[in-house]
C-alpha cells in the first residue's frame, strides 16, 4: 500500500544505515543547509485565566509586537546495549531521603490523587512580546516523579536545580531567550476543509512544522542550551528519536560555540539516514544505542545519553529531549514547553475572542502535551485529550514502576521487566511517559485514546489531501481523534490540534 504513498509522504526508502559511521563525523550528502527564520511577528497576550464568553464570534485584532572526567563505563560509538537495570530497583530517593523499595509487581491501577492545578496558571508571554520570568514550582507531579539517579550525577542535579532557578528569574536571561526564539509564535491555522469534513466545531492546526527543522521542542531546546552555557557547560549531550529533535539542537549549539553530542537509537539512525548525516554536517558527534533486547529506539537513547552525562558530569548538560528523567528534568522541560500553550491562548483570543473547547495532541513521551496543556489545566471546562499509539500505549496499559530516574507508568510484564514497544512514528514508540502527563491521566484531568499506524497513516493522507500540510507521523495519530471530537462538540465551538514537522523516514512495505 504504501508504494503508492511514497511520492508524497516524504518518506526516503528504507535503507540500514552503517552505525559505525553514524558514529563519526561527516560534512557530506547534505541536503540542505541551515534555513533561520525571518523576525518580527505580531502576538496577543495569553490571557489564561478568562473563559470564553457564550456566542462570540468576533475576531479582535491585538496587533503586539513580539520581539570532562573520566569514567569506568565507557559509550560505544556503534551500537550500545542500554542497561534498564535501574528499573523496579530499591533505588534511594534524594527527595525523600529514604530507601525507596518499589512493590513486587507492577500497579496497574493507581489510586486518584488531586491535580495541583487549582491557581491559575500565570503567562510568561506579556501584552507587550516579551518574556516575564516565572513563578517556579517544582510540585504537580502527584505520586510521581522523583529523583532515582546514581551518586555520580547527583552533584549535577542539585547544581543544575540551583541555576534554573536562578536563571529563570533574571530579566536578562529572558531577554537573551527571545533573541534565539527566531521561531516567532508558529501560525495557528483555520483548517476550513477540515473543520467541513467533520461536520462539527471549528478545527483549528498549530502549526509547529513551521519551526525551524518542524521540531515541536525548540522552545525547551533553546532554553536549556542557554542554561547549560550559564552553568560553564562546554558539551550537549541530547537524545532524539525523530532527527527533527537532533538537528535543531545541533543548530543551536554550533551557533553557540558548544560541542554536541547526538543519541539516536541505532534502528531510528537507519530509517532516518540523511537526518544523521546532516546532524553531523552541523558539527555534531552522532552515537547510536540499543536496548538489551535488541530494539534501537527512544528508549535505549535516553538511557545511554543518561549514562554519557553521568559519565562526563563535569563538562556534560544533558538535555533531556522529552519531559522525563530526574527531578528537575521535567520541570525544565515543561517551563519552556509551556510557551506552546501560551501562544494557543494568545492567538485564539486573536481570532475568536475566547479559549479553544478542547485541545488534542498525539502522546508519546508527552513533550506536545506538557507544552500545549500546561496553561489550560485549572480550566476544567477544557477538555484536553491526548492520542497514544497503540501498541506504545504506556497510559493506557502501563503499570507504576522507576525507569530512566524517575518514577511514572511503564510497559512491564509480572516480573517488573520493560516490554518492548511499537510505533510508525520514531517519537511515539516509548515504552514510558513523563511522570507528570502520568499524573494528569491518573487523576482524570486529560482524556487518552489510542491510534493504530493504519490510523495514523490514514491521518497523514487527511491532512495531506484536505489541507496540503505533509505532518509528522507522530501528529497523524491524532488527526481522527480530532475528526470524532469535532462532531461530538459540534459547530459553534473550537478545537485545536497539535501538527509537527513531516518526518523522514523509511517505512516497511507491510505496514
Amino acid at each position: 500500500m504504501l508504494r503508492s504513498l511514497r511520492r508524497f509522504l516524504c518518506f526516503s526508502s528504507p535503507k540500514s544505515a552503517d552505525p559505525t559511521d553514524l558514529a563519526t563525523h561527516g560534512t557530506d550528502n547534505v541536503e540542505d543547509l541551515i534555513h533561520l527564520r525571518p523576525a518580527g511577528r505580531t502576538i496577543a497576550q495569553a490571557r489564561i485565566a478568562n473563559p470564553c464568553p457564550e456566542g462570540v464570534s468576533s475576531v479582535q485584532s491585538r496587533n503586539r509586537s513580539v520581539s570532562p572526567s573520566s569514567c569506568d563505563s565507557s559509550t560505544q560509538t556503534e551500537s550500545t546495549n542500554a542497561s534498564d537495570s535501574e528499573t523496579r530497583a530499591t533505588t534511594v530517593s534524594t527527595v525523600t531521603g529514604t530507601t525507596s523499595t518499589l512493590p513486587d509487581t507492577p500497579a496497574k491501577s493507581i489510586s486518584t490523587s488531586r491535580l495541583n492545578t487549582i491557581t491559575a496558571y500565570t503567562p510568561i508571554l506579556q501584552s507587550d512580546g516579551t518574556l516575564r520570568a516565572p513563578q517556579i514550582t517544582f510540585d504537580g507531579y502527584g505520586s510521581y516523579g522523583g529523583r532515582f539517579a546514581p551518586e555520580s550525577i547527583m552533584g549535577f542535579l542539585y547544581e543544575l536545580t540551583s541555576f534554573f532557578e536562578a536563571a529563570v528569574s533574571d530579566p536578562s536571561f529572558w531577554e537573551e531567550y527571545a533573541t534565539f526564539q527566531r521561531a516567532r509564535a508558529t501560525p495557528l491555522h483555520m483548517a476550513g476543509n477540515l473543520t467541513n469534513l467533520a461536520g462539527g466545531a471549528t478545527i483549528w492546526l498549530k502549526r509547529e512544522d513551521k519551526n525551524e527543522y518542524g521540531s515541536h521542542k525548540t522552545r525547551n531546546i533553546i532554553g536549556q542550551v542557554l542554561l547549560a552555557r550559564r552553568m560553564g557547560r562546554s558539551e550537549i549531550v541530547t537524545d532524539c528519536a525523530s532527527a527533527k529533535h537532533g538537528k535543531f539542537t545541533a543548530a543551536m549549539c554550533a551557533r553557540l560555540g558548544l560541542r554536541c553530542v547526538v543519541v539516536i537509537g541505532a534502528d531510528d539512525a537507519s530509517a532516518q539516514e540523511e537526518d544523521v548525516l546532516e546532524m553531523k554536517s552541523l558539527g555534531a558527534k552522532v552515537l547510536t544505542a540499543r536496548t538489551p533486547s535488541g530494539m534501537g529506539s527512544l528508549r535505549a537513547a535516553i538511557t545511554e545519553a543518561l549514562r554519557y552525562a553521568v559519565c562526563n558530569h563535569e563538562s556534560a548538560y544533558y538535555l533531556m529531549g522529552s519531559p522525563v528523567g530526574p527531578s528537575p528534568l521535567p520541570t525544565l522541560a515543561r517551563t519552556f514547553q509551556a510557551l506552546l500553550g501560551e501562544e494557543v491562548a494568545a492567538q485564539m483570543h486573536e481570532a475568536v475572542g475566547c479559549h479553544p473547547d478542547a485541545l488534542v495532541t498525539a502522546v508519546g513521551s508527552g513533550s506536545g502535551a506538557i507544552g500545549l496543556f500546561r496553561p489550560f489545566l485549572h480550566d476544567s471546562y477544557i477538555r484536553l485529550i491526548g492520542v497514544e499509539a497503540a501498541k506504545a500505549a504506556t497510559l493506557t496499559d502501563g503499570g507504576l514502576g522507576v525507569l530512566q530516574g524517575a518514577r511514572t507508568l511503564l510497559l512491564q510484564n509480572d516480573d517488573g521487566q520493560i516490554l518492548d514497544s511499537h510505533s510508525i512514528s520514531p517519537d511515539m514508540n516509548l515504552s514510558t511517559v513523563g511522570p507528570e502527563v502520568a499524573h494528569w491521566k491518573d487523576s482524570g484531568r486529560i482524556e487518552i485514546s489510542t491510534a493504530t499506524d493504519a490510523v495514523a497513516l490514514d491521518g497523514f493522507r487527511i491532512l495531506q489531501r484536505h489541507e496540503g500540510i505533509l505532518p509528522g507521523l507522530d501528529s497523524s495519530h491524532a488527526v481522527a481523534k480530532t475528526l470524532d471530537l469535532a462532531r461530538e462538540l459540534g459547530p459553534g465551538k473550537n478545537v485545536v490540534l497539535l501538527v509537527t514537522g513531516c518526518d523522514k523516514i523509511g517505512v516497511p512495505e507491510d505496514v
